[in-house]
């Protein structure tokens, strides 16, 4: 069956997830609030309907819909779409808070909707070919932005980065850890995550540090550290992972494609921000 996929939220990052559904061939509909963006959207894509108020016809044209707008207004836009029936894919995070990320679990699954939440780290080759540890492991992960976030509608490090960081530990480390220790400090936020088997997790996230870092480094005993950098995607720990160079969003939005079932990642990084949030040390 060929999907026809109805985009919400022609922002920064709903610009990319256009392009890459756009490739696809499976684009067929665009909704966004702000006018300015809209007339954006129907110069890229002149093929596609461009709606700004009327949301029910926009919904009548899809069958999909893919949810790229401001993380507070998630929930409002999955449910509506889920309750027509649509199979629905929400870009991190999932929810801003965890009775809405299970309540859309929930509905997705008394509806038969596949739901699926965008966590792109995981669908990068170098992370996709780093180990998964079966012992004790520590794991470092850094994101800094030099100057701030990408834009406005992301300029939260917590619900902009910190899903990012999350999404890579509970990857890592899929047990729930034992105890979290929070520190924020302006728009930079460390976390220690300890775990029953003396398993760590250092996650580092923050605007404005002067520097940008994607790193992510997992140290199980293997000598020398898996070491990945988001900028060389296909590279790990200086090794080149495939010969080619997918895409990492088109490889998500393909597996979104062909996804069956209800993704529970995304309830579990809401679930885990928010622990990390109520230990902050200010």
């Amino acid at each position: 069956m060929t999907r026809k996929v109805g985009l919400a939220g022609y922002g920064y990052w709903g610009r990319n997830l256009a392009r890459c559904l756009n490739e696809l061939g499976v684009l067929v509909s665009i909704s966004e609030k702000d006018y300015s963006r809209a007339e954006q959207a129907a110069m890229a894509f002149k093929e596609v309907s461009v709606w700004v108020e009327d949301q029910d016809t926009f919904l009548s044209e899809v069958d999909t819909v893919v949810v790229a707008t401001p993380p507070e207004t998630h929930y409002d836009i999955a449910r509506e779409a889920l309750n027509h029936g649509k199979d629905v894919f929400i870009e991190k995070p999932m929810t801003v808070n965890s009775p809405d990320a299970d309540t859309l679990v929930s509905l997705a699954r008394n509806k038969g909707c596949n739901l699926m939440v965008g966590h792109i780290y995981l669908h990068n080759e170098g992370i996709k070919a780093m180990t998964i540890p079966v012992g004790r492991a520590e794991l470092y992960v850094q994101l800094l932005n030099p100057s701030g976030a990408p834009s406005d509608a992301t300029r939260d490090v917590v619900w902009a980065g910190l899903p990012h960081a999350v999404s890579l530990a509970l990857h890592f480390f899929p047990d729930w850890p034992e105890k979290v220790v929070t520190s924020l400090n302006g728009s930079r936020i460390r976390v220690r995550l300890q775990y029953w088997n003396g398993s760590e997790a250092y996650l580092d996230v923050g605007d404005n540090t002067g520097r940008k870092l994607r790193r992510v480094e997992l140290r199980d005993g293997r000598t020398p550290p898996q070491t990945f950098d988001v900028a060389s995607p296909n590279v790990l720990s200086g090794k080149q992972v495939t010969e080619d160079d997918p895409e990492p969003l088109k490889t998500e939005c393909e597996t979104f494609l062909n996804y069956e079932g209800v993704d529970l990642m995304g309830p579990k990084v809401v679930k885990l921000i928010e622990e990390i949030l109520h230990g902050c040390d200010p």
